[in-house]
């Protein structure tokens, strides 16, 4: 663990923090709900669910949320307007909590932005993502829409070399900044499980200290990519390949996590909440001090 040189910015997303030296406020994750597979979507395209299953999800972030101090978003994956829409309804009216947009079709994720202005949400909701090659009209609907935070890809196809990434992201904000894009939360583009995976660890302290801002990435998928885990490992005993990964970014300097289903709460907030305990005290020693008597460490020894 380390103090970074380069000031490290804080944003504000709700009632939430994300960003700043380590130690000073905890991990911000980002847990997915309604996304395609998930049991309790029964038709994803009409955005028909189990309302009372998805209540008691948003009700077991919240409560492991104030049990820890760990803080949060919910990732609100879509696959077609008509289920965005009550999607990002049902969220609003249950939770307080940030909100991301999420969707693998640009269309979608534009529609979802022009509902997000129209609910008046634009102040609580982050956009997923920017990246290099992201049309001007995505962009344009993007600043429309008031959204302020987005997730900033430093993702490079043709090349996932540390200096791959850092040649895409530079374009990467600017093209945030044309869309209105004030909080920038960069992500590092980890991969799924492969050889170079690491590369996108690596990256997240040259992040911070070159550029400042909040820096983090999809832990999520990580574990569930691995064969190996998945023919030696029986699922029960994966939930300690899964928190392990999440350590691992934290200790690297992790503001923020994206860490797949928000179903896991129960086991993936008393972790990051021990790591970030252990973070905060070690940065003591550099005199850096937690932000706030919500902090995990207070939650944890007081």
């Amino acid at each position: 663990m380390r103090k970074f040189n380069t000031p490290q910015k804080i944003y504000d997303i709700g009632k939430f923090k994300v960003g700043g030296q380590p130690g000073e406020l905890p991990t911000f994750l980002i847990g997915s709900i309604f996304w395609l597979g998930q049991k309790m979507v029964q038709d994803a395209n009409k955005g028909i669910f189990d309302a009372k299953e998805a209540e008691q999800i948003i009700n077991t972030m919240h409560t492991q949320s104030d049990m820890t101090g760990v803080q949060f978003a919910f990732d609100v994956v879509g696959t077609t307007e008509e289920a965005f829409g009550k999607y990002i309804d049902f969220v609003a009216k249950h939770s307080d909590a940030p909100i991301m947009v999420d969707a693998m079709s640009p269309k979608t994720r534009m529609a979802a932005a022009d509902m997000v202005k129209n609910m008046g949400l634009a102040d609580r909701c982050l956009y997923n993502s920017v990246y290099k090659g992201e049309t001007d009209a995505e962009l344009a609907k993007l600043k429309e829409s008031g959204i302020k935070m987005s997730i900033v890809l430093a993702d490079n196809p043709k090349d996932n070399s540390l200096e791959g990434k850092m040649a895409v992201i530079q374009e990467a904000l600017a093209l945030a900044d044309k869309a209105g894009i004030t909080k920038p939360l960069i992500d590092t583009a980890i991969p799924a499980f492969a050889p170079d995976m690491g590369t996108a660890v690596r990256t997240i302290p040259i992040m911070k200290e070159k550029y400042g801002h909040p820096v983090g990435l999809g832990s999520g998928n990580v574990v569930t990519t691995m064969g190996w885990v998945k023919a030696h490992v029986a699922k029960e005993f994966r939930y300690g390949c899964r928190t392990a990964t999440n350590s691992v970014m934290q200790t690297m300097g992790a503001n923020w996590l994206m860490i797949g289903p928000a179903e896991q709460a129960e086991y993936v907030f008393p972790a990051v909440a021990v790591v970030d305990s252990f973070i905060a005290s070690a940065g003591a020693d550099l005199e850096t001090r937690p932000l706030s008597e919500d902090h995990p460490i207070f939650k944890l020894f007081l």
